[in-house]
């Protein structure tokens, strides 16, 4: 991307695109959708009325399947599903905030933990097919220190029903962390805070199947892998 179009305030998918610097050069960051097809796809960033395309070859990764046994799955209330919708209101609009500063795009991990599930994975609740995992799963003893892999704003904290006790941080530009399961949490809505910064510890709250972080990661609200953040340089798409 040429350096007079990064003065552009482009959109991908009605979304604000991330821009982020390293080594004193600045990239546009954004997030591919999981279930994009196999093959040359062709991306659009647009800013009013200005458009500028990618041709991105995309080739889908073998992501592992998981089959999650439920001896008795628990009946939502009419309290419940309310609780549900709101919540996921609540989160939506979360979404939609923006942190305006450049990121540290180089991360650490949160904690050092039993990868017990990875971004990508296809679930099987008894044998029904559910979502796919849009994150990193690491147990932990209830109580470890979870920290910042990169400084950001809080942007959420809750109590939700399916999150458990969760922080939604904002590391700059749109791109942004989610911790669930919690079961403390140090930060509060609105605080900045720096890299490693304790941000609560490890709980086994919400739908959990035992005490572990789910560590997200979202690019213009789209999921991707929270390892590809970890120590990996940017490379350009084009010049």
């Amino acid at each position: 991307m040429k350096k007079n179009e990064l003065n552009y305030n482009f959109l991908y998918s009605d979304s604000p695109v991330t821009k982020v610097k390293q080594n004193g050069n600045e990239f546009i960051l954004f997030g591919i959708p999981y279930n994009s097809n196999d093959g040359l796809n062709k991306f659009v960033l647009k800013s009013n009325g200005y458009e500028k395309s990618f041709n991105v070859n995309i080739q889908r990764k073998n992501y592992l399947s998981q089959n999650i046994n439920i001896k008795k799955f628990k009946k939502k209330s009419k309290d419940d599903l309310d609780r549900i919708y709101n919540e996921k209101l609540e989160m939506i609009k979360a979404k939609k905030s923006r942190y305006n500063n450049y990121p540290d795009f180089n991360f650490t991990k949160p904690l050092d933990g039993i990868v017990t599930g990875v971004f990508g994975t296809q679930r099987f609740y008894n044998g029904k097919k559910g979502k796919f995992h849009n994150g990193h799963d690491l147990a932990a003893p209830i109580g470890t220190p979870i920290k910042a892999p990169s400084g950001g704003k809080v942007m959420l904290t809750g109590h939700y029903y399916y999150n458990g006790k969760f922080v939604m941080l904002d590391h700059g530009n749109g791109l942004v962390s989610i911790f669930l399961h919690m079961d403390d949490i140090h930060v509060s809505k609105g605080n900045l805070i720096k890299k490693d910064h304790v941000i609560g510890t490890v709980g086994n709250t919400g739908l959990s199947t035992g005490p572990h972080l789910h560590w997200s990661v979202m690019v213009n609200n789209v999921y991707v892998d929270p390892l590809e953040f970890i120590n990996k340089p940017m490379t350009e798409l084009d010049n």
